[in-house]
């Protein structure tokens, strides 16, 4: 393979001759010689504009690239008017990789995505290509869930296919990067050391990149050729008036994109109003689309145009509204979600405008709840829904009443978890008694009512899922099992795959929690199956635990304790501490079915420390049974005492009846020395 000097001498007219170029080269050739060799790597340059071009020119012209399929990613700082966008655009520039006229090369690259992404990821390409997917799973997949499996597909896709040829993929405009692109290069960034890949990003450090932009990961090998320049569009643009007439010719247009267009052109022609108007359309154009980054640049410049414009209660009213969506789209990790939702709280209360105040606290409840702090999120769930029921807003009540029903649950507060399971479950059931008000107008409000936002449960089933935990904690298995199946069976008929994932956990819950250990297998095998499938990661380690559980429950010790371990590992992988004391309360049960008591307390032991800081006293009450059986293994009889009267307790006060008889059952078994 050619060395870049031979690249310096065939294009000396196209490429600046000066050394930082010829090194740059050089690194680039010495990274694609690896690549060739499976040694893959990510390259980031910073050029100026001018450069980027002629070192894009020199590599692609070049012998160092003649084994290597070329796919050339170009960035833009809006999007395409009337072309294909973000991933749709990847998909077909991967065609090229794949042999043969249109059609097979369509099917080459769907076969790739399944290879190395399974079947979902296959359907998720087919439907970047514009093709049908015949997939069922698919079709019950939210759009989050999809966008996941499109990202995943497209990676798969190109991770399989450089093991035929190596590929290079050259970004240019990196910090431009929109939508689910970032999403991917992340994702092959990630996978490229040990495939035939090399990602070559190609920037500008520029004053006018925006928040969002593709950043290379901490170990890519980074370039600087001199002068490098800012290269943005706008970045010398004070002139107002040619901003204005694209304004004006934009508002002619029809296409969609012209909204993202519209907001960025609006401030630089002076627009404010207009151009917080767009940036809010702009926005929830790219929540809808399952692009939660662009979603929040789009909603924060809707907020700094906002800011430019007087106050009124109107403007007030849709500062609240902003800094609401900022919660929603923010990534919850990292504190900004809860800040814009306390900040939409304040404001909506300073204000005096109830609807605001509910909407923010019942977004704050949920990232209260997310973040583990499950006695705040009941609080501030309560308050949102003391303010729906004044103002009549069932619909909202619906998702309120789900989201403080599965709280309290995980709190170990059953019987007050089931009163409010009932009420929401007597809302989405009786539409036409409860609901009519609302829905008579728009029949699309009540597909919304009986669905919660998000990849989750569909409402019904929500509904009837948590309930049939709670009945089997209180000591009626059969009404539980009956929940269960309802659930299952209305997961069935709508083909939503989270709700049927959900619905047969809880059906196997349900039976391990009434001590019918093989009745739970069936159904937890299909909800390990269905989480794997569509990747529902949240609820993937409570589902692999419970099947774990009955495994060893029903005489398949090895089998129920590798899947223990692995849950336990995934919960912890993925930060769900939420789920982590029921897990260890199932390991520190199986270990003693094992034969192994110091495991038992052990893990026990861990399970009631974390249940009790918490505050998921149902887990701790378990807990501190399995402790005391494992003391009791162990001829500790004493602390095995201590601990069964306080599991006994906290059961008393939560009317935990089978917990209650476990109890007396040990306490009975277990004599005083």
């Amino acid at each position: 393979m050619a060395q870049p000097r031979s690249v310096i001498r065939d294009n000396a007219e196209a490429t600046p001759a000066d050394a930082a170029f010829r090194h740059a080269l050089a690194d680039i050739a010495d990274a694609l010689h690896r690549a060739e060799e499976g040694m893959g790597s990510v390259l980031a340059v910073t050029a100026a504009a001018e450069d980027s071009r002629r070192l894009t020119a020199a590599l692609v012209h070049s012998p160092v690239t003649a084994g290597f399929s070329v796919l050339r990613w170009p960035q833009s700082l809006l999007p395409p008017l009337g072309e294909p966008d973000d991933l749709e655009a990847v998909a077909h520039s991967l065609l090229p990789l794949t042999d043969g006229p249109t059609d097979d090369a369509h099917c080459n690259l769907v076969l790739a995505a399944e290879r190395g992404g399974g079947e979902l990821a296959g359907a998720a390409v087919r439907g970047l290509l514009g093709l049908p997917s015949p997939h069922p799973l698919w079709l019950g997949l939210d759009g989050a869930q999809r966008a996941d499996f499109q990202v995943e597909g497209l990676a798969a896709a190109i991770l399989d296919l450089c093991y035929e040829r190596p590929v290079l993929i050259v970004v240019e405009n990196a910090q431009w990067a929109r939508g689910l692109t970032v999403p991917l290069l992340d994702a092959l960034s990630n996978a490229v050391e040990d495939a035939r890949l090399c990602l070559l990003a190609i920037g500008c450090p520029a004053s006018d990149s925006r928040p969002g932009g593709w950043m290379p990961p901490g170990t890519a090998r980074r370039m600087a050729l001199p002068d490098a320049d800012s290269g943005g569009p706008d970045a010398h643009a004070d002139d107002p008036a040619p901003h204005a007439i694209l304004l004006r010719a934009l508002r002619r247009d029809r296409r969609p994109e012209r909204i993202e267009w519209m907001a960025h052109h609006a401030p630089l022609a002076g627009e404010w109003a207009l151009a917080c108007a767009c940036a809010r359309h702009a926005g929830r154009r790219a929540e809808a689309d399952c692009r939660p980054a662009d979603a929040a640049r789009h909603y924060a410049d809707a907020l700094d145009a906002l800011n430019r414009l007087p106050a009124t209660r109107r403007h007030a009213q849709r500062r609240i509204d902003l800094w609401t969506a900022l919660a929603r789209t923010c990534p919850p990790a990292d504190g900004r979600a809860i800040k814009a939702a306390e900040k939409a709280h304040a404001l909506a209360e300073d204000l005096g405008d109830r609807m605001r105040t509910a909407r923010a606290l019942s977004i704050l409840a949920s990232l209260r709840w997310v973040g583990g702090n499950l006695s705040a999120a009941q609080r501030t769930g309560l308050r949102a829904l003391r303010i729906w029921r004044q103002s009549d807003s069932p619909r909202q009540q619906v998702q309120t009443l789900i989201k403080l029903g599965r709280g309290l649950t995980e709190a170990g507060r059953f019987r007050h978890a089931d009163t409010v399971l009932r009420a929401a479950a007597g809302l989405v059931a009786d539409p036409a008694a409860n609901l009519a008000a609302n829905l008579a107008v728009d029949p699309a409000h009540q597909r919304e009512t009986r669905r919660l936002h998000g990849p989750t449960a569909l409402a019904p089933v929500c509904v009837a899922a948590h309930r049939a935990r709670c009945r089997a904690e209180l000591g009626d298995p059969e009404d539980a099992l009956r929940l269960a199946r309802e659930a299952l069976a209305q997961a069935e008929h709508s083909g939503h795959a989270a709700s049927r994932a959900l619905a047969c956990l809880h059906l196997g819950w349900a039976a391990l929690t009434g001590g019918r250990y093989a009745q739970a297998v069936d159904p937890l095998k299909r909800a390990v199956a269905i989480t794997e499938t569509i990747r529902l990661h949240a609820c993937q380690p409570l589902v692999l635990g419970a099947l774990g559980y009955a495994l060893a429950r029903t005489g398949a010790l090895s089998d129920g304790a590798s899947l223990l371990l692995g849950s336990r590992e995934h919960a912890r992988m993925l930060g769900i501490r939420r789920h982590e004391p029921q897990i260890l309360i199932w390991i520190a049960e199986a270990a003693l079915l094992s034969g192994q008591p110091e495991d038992t307390v052990r893990n026990a032991r861990d399970a009631a420390e974390k249940a009790a800081d918490a505050g998921q006293a149902g887990d701790e009450a378990w807990a501190r049974l399995a402790l005391a059986r494992g003391l009791a293994a162990q001829g500790n009889v004493a602390a095995a005492r201590s601990s069964v009267d306080a599991a006994a307790r906290i059961a008393a006060r939560r009317s935990m009846a089978p917990l209650l008889a476990q109890c007396a059952d040990l306490r009975r078994s277990v004599t005083s020395p």
